[in-house]
């Protein structure tokens, strides 16, 4: 009986700690700040100046000293949170293609919105303009493929007229210097590096993703792959290790770190 019951808890806890290994990514939770919209961004003309006629004097005057100006404490932003409405890849929940992998679009169909500021439309019409981003692609490439960024920046350009910046040699102080300027970024990414619990079969191969804000050390993104993306939060430690851009290629996400950043001229 003894030996019975050892084997039993000899099982329980090799279960326990198979259970343990292969246990899923858990969800990072933070206090997400009040969320900024472009338009608190966008540099104001200023007022046009008044020209004031100044009395000449006749002698001129020693001039008083100026006392020394006092030092401006430095501001340390920790947090912001842009307010980039989210649009699943999937709007409807029809992960067949082309939605499967319209990552790329919903990224740029979410900066759209963003910039616009305006409210998204149906779900419907959602997808129809997903559905028409990937038939451009048919049309003028040949087909619908995962896109490396330089090819998203065309992408772009041809399906809103937004120019695209690429930035190169991504690190997280330089996502974090575009936010605080109200741009958001657009990130390339190994899907199966990402830590969320909410991919299906170990995540993409490839994936496209909007950095949208940060608290400290995490970073708030809306996250196209999963119905469950908007506000996603990833730590700086695994968004970073998954940066990659698509290598033609070699046909996988192995390329640099970079990301890219929209411009409405």
């Amino acid at each position: 009986m003894k030996k019975i019951l050892f084997i039993i808890l000899i099982v329980i806890v090799a279960v326990l700690a198979w259970v343990y290994k292969n246990r899923g990514p858990e969800l990072i939770k933070v206090d997400l700040p009040p969320t900024q919209g472009y338009q608190e961004f966008v540099v104001k003309p200023d007022e046009e100046a008044t020209s004031t006629t100044k009395e000449v004097l006749v002698e001129e005057e020693a001039p008083e000293p100026v006392p020394a100006p006092e030092p401006v404490p430095v501001v340390v932003k920790t947090s912001i949170n842009l307010a980039v409405p989210f649009i699943s890849q999937a709007p409807s929940k029809n992960w067949d293609q082309p939605f499967q992998d319209a990552c790329e679009e919903a990224s740029i169909l979410m900066l759209s919105y963003y910039y616009q500021d305006i409210n998204l439309p149906s779900i419907e019409e959602q997808e129809e303009i997903l559905s028409g981003m990937v038939k451009w692609q048919e049309d003028n490439w040949g087909g619908h493929n995962n896109l490396p960024s330089t090819k998203v920046v065309d992408l772009t350009l041809a399906t809103f007229n937004y120019r695209a910046e690429l930035i190169e040699d991504l690190t997280a102080d330089k996502i974090r210097d575009y936010l605080n300027k109200g741009l958001p970024v657009i990130i390339p990414a190994d899907g199966h590096k990402l830590a969320n619990p909410y991919f299906k079969n170990d995540g993409p191969d490839y994936h496209m993703l909007v950095v949208k804000g940060y608290v400290d050390d995490k970073f708030i993104t809306n996250d196209p792959g999963t119905q469950y993306g908007a506000d996603f939060v990833y730590s700086e430690e695994n968004l970073m290790y998954s940066i990659h851009d698509w290598d033609t290629k070699k046909d996988q996400a192995v390329g640099p770190k970079v990301g890219l950043v929209l411009y409405i001229d």
